[in-house]
């Protein structure tokens, strides 16, 4: 992603006073995904996932929207979720469609001051190209490093970790939870 497609205001700052925080589950290889779905059954990080991103705005794209409506069988409870797509989506209260990322911004930093009690981050929680278009403007990521390379057909895009540095690091048996916080 380039800089010129970061959400941005005309003196050039990114257009949310919250936090941007990628939150993903990446193995060795560098996938995140297999046929719209993850390629592994870790429920410690499911609920790593859910435990962090409770009362914030996530954000995500269509196809990732769907594959949690269809495990689900709704939105993520207790989070508002802002669907990125060009596609017209009915979505129940919870959930919010954006064009763009600009939109999904907005919406998101809506959610996160009138749904979320002034929440101060916003998650983006994939799929690849959501990563891709949002991963210049993160502030952090929270990665569930799964110590494995399984098949599959989705992948995190590259990231310059020198961008980046480690602020923490717990290690389970097959993965561990590591956050990073961008650098300067």
């Amino acid at each position: 992603m380039s800089d010129e497609s970061t959400p941005r205001d005309a003196s050039g700052e990114r257009e949310t006073d919250c936090e941007l925080v990628g939150i993903v589950a990446v193995a060795d290889n560098g996938i995140i995904g297999k046929d719209g779905e993850m390629p592994w059954h870790l429920p410690e990080d499911l609920a790593h996932f859910k435990e962090t991103t409770m009362d914030h705005p996530v954000v995500m794209g269509r196809v990732t929207y769907e594959g949690i409506l269809e495990a689900l069988g709704e939105p993520l409870p207790g989070r508002t979720t802002v669907v990125v797509t060009s596609r017209d989506l009915e979505t129940p209260e919870n959930a919010v469609v954006a064009n763009d990322l600009e939109a999904a911004l907005e919406r998101a930093e809506t959610a996160a001051r009138e749904r979320h009690d002034g929440a101060d981050r916003i998650f983006i929680a994939g799929g690849a190209s959501v990563y891709e278009q949002f991963l210049s403007a993160l502030d952090r990521l929270i990665v569930t490093e799964i110590h494995d390379e399984p098949a599959g057909d989705t992948s995190f895009p590259d990231w310059n970790r020198a961008e980046f540095r480690e602020v923490d690091r717990d290690e389970h048996d097959g993965f561990a939870f590591v956050e990073y916080v961008r650098s300067g």
